[in-house]
């Protein structure tokens, strides 16, 4: 099944070269001429007369690799219409049913001669489609690619069959508690936003969404345009080859302006819902907050980069505090689903604690507010992280840390690509990772201090609990 993952995934290509990303003195190229730099590889980009970005990360120790990756800059948020949302995550399973050459399946026949893994996700601002193969497969890749696109062919039936799969693949994934909890909140947290639907989309409109035929091609119209998508090939390739054979295919796909996205409002918090669950479940509470759009040269932004590590990693005192000392929940982390802070509008830092259910049993409500309360006193503590005796070292680890994981989960082509064309699309600008590292390397303790006593206020707040029953 294609993930709908909301986050970056990991290709399975790991040679024992790509350990080299751990130098200390990284290449970086645009135009030609290397500098020192933070990404490893040489990095070329062309924009097409249409507004196509076309990228090209060379990585020739990966012998005949070849990561073809297409980024289109829209998912779940620009589901605009009431009563219309799932739209993008629809058109990831339909570009696989593309009719090439006229022919049933003729796309996914064709690409299984080339031998290629193929795959895409939807995520709420982008859906990104990733196939993989071999470097002598390029221009029929690219031609295959091209074909979808550009000039996507498919009829009702093949619509109808596919919101059938999306119809199914919810009701798989609503057996899972927390979808119902994420639902709940984006509803509270963005009532005017497309934010406030799941990338999915409403189970009515995905039940409905067979008589929406006429939309969704509007929708793909609308979005599918190459002034709104990114090419990135990565691998053992030259940037000549690979521009040439995107002049040659995309060159006459006709752009048009984005469609709009609605400003969500101020924030309407605090506000607090509690969901029951009809089977036996562990309990869970989610409390999050809105926070800024991504930038990379802001400081916010790169605050957002380590909160993870010093609110919910085992080594945080709120970790420590939840598991080990006062064993009230078993697992406390960010949730991904909706924590993508990293994203084109405000978006959420949302803490997840699971709790235990024979203790909810006993104690009733009571055991949600004291876990609720030490939550709200780790994020209260923050608003003074630089009064910790040791708040300067402790941030001087965590930006190693930082630069170094991040490194590390780059460990093929396709990994690359994607990490890359995660960060590049919102400034479309090949720097951005510089910037990003840059700005998270030039943070001190006062900068989470003003971070935390701007957004983590009542009226940001949004709390969701579930548990069995009542």
């Amino acid at each position: 099944m294609r993930s709908t993952d909301s986050r970056l995934g990991a290709a399975d290509c790991r040679p024992a070269r790509a350990l080299r990303l751990l130098a200390a003195v990284l290449l970086f190229s645009l135009t030609g001429a290397a500098q020192p730099r933070f990404f490893t590889y040489p990095v070329y980009k062309t924009t097409l007369a249409n507004g196509l970005d076309v990228v090209v990360i060379e990585t020739p120790e990966f012998k005949d690799v070849l990561s073809y990756n297409t980024m289109v800059l829209a998912g779940s948020r620009n589901e605009t219409e009431r009563g219309q949302s799932g739209l993008a995550h629809l058109f990831e399973h339909i570009l696989f049913r593309h009719r090439y050459q006229g022919r049933a399946d003729g796309y996914s026949e064709a690409i299984r001669q080339l031998g290629a893994h193929n795959n895409a996700f939807t995520n709420f601002d982008v859906t990104y489609y990733h196939p993989l193969t071999f470097r002598a497969n390029l221009e029929r890749l690219a031609e295959l690619e091209a074909s979808r696109f550009t000039r996507l062919e498919f009829d009702e039936q093949i619509f109808k069959t596919e919101t059938g799969a999306v119809l199914g693949e919810y009701r798989r994934i609503s057996s899972d508690p927390q979808l119902k909890m994420e639902e709940e909140m984006l509803r509270a947290q963005f009532p005017r936003h497309p934010y406030g639907h799941t990338t999915i989309g409403f189970y009515q409109d995905v039940l409905e969404m067979p008589r929406h035929y006429q939309a969704a091609l509007n929708f793909y119209r609308a979005c599918y345009r190459p002034n709104n998508v990114v090419l990135v090939v990565a691998g053992d390739v030259k940037k000549d080859e690979v521009f040439a054979v995107a002049e040659k295919y995309y060159s006459g796909w006709q752009p048009a302006p984005p469609p709009q996205v609605p400003a969500e409002g101020l924030p309407g918090g605090p506000q607090q819902r509690a969901l029951a669950w009809p089977a036996e479940v562990a309990p869970r509470l989610f409390v999050s907050f809105r926070v800024p759009q991504f930038r990379s040269d802001s400081v916010e932004t790169a605050v957002g980069q380590l909160l993870a590590e010093l609110l919910v990693s085992k080594s945080a005192p709120l970790f420590q505090k939840l598991r080990y000392q006062k064993q009230s929940a078993s697992e406390l982390e960010f949730y991904d689903g909706v924590a993508s802070y990293e994203s084109f509008d405000p978006r959420l830092v949302t803490v997840s604690a699971q709790l235990y259910g024979q203790r909810l049993q006993k104690e009733g409500a009571v055991y949600f507010d004291e876990v609720l309360g030490d939550v709200a006193v780790a994020l209260d503590e923050l608003k003074n992280f630089s009064a910790r005796p040791e708040s300067a070292k402790v941030l001087e680890v965590l930006k190693s840390k930082y630069r170094y994981d991040f490194l590390a989960q780059l460990r093929s082509p396709a990994d690359m690509a994607r990490t890359f064309a995660w960060y590049y699309r919102f400034e479309r600008d090949p720097q951005v990772l510089e910037r990003l590292v840059a700005t998270v390397a030039r943070l001190t303790p006062t900068d989470f201090d003003a971070y935390a006593r701007k957004y983590f206020t009542p009226e940001r707040r949004v709390v969701v609990t579930m548990a069995h029953g009542k």
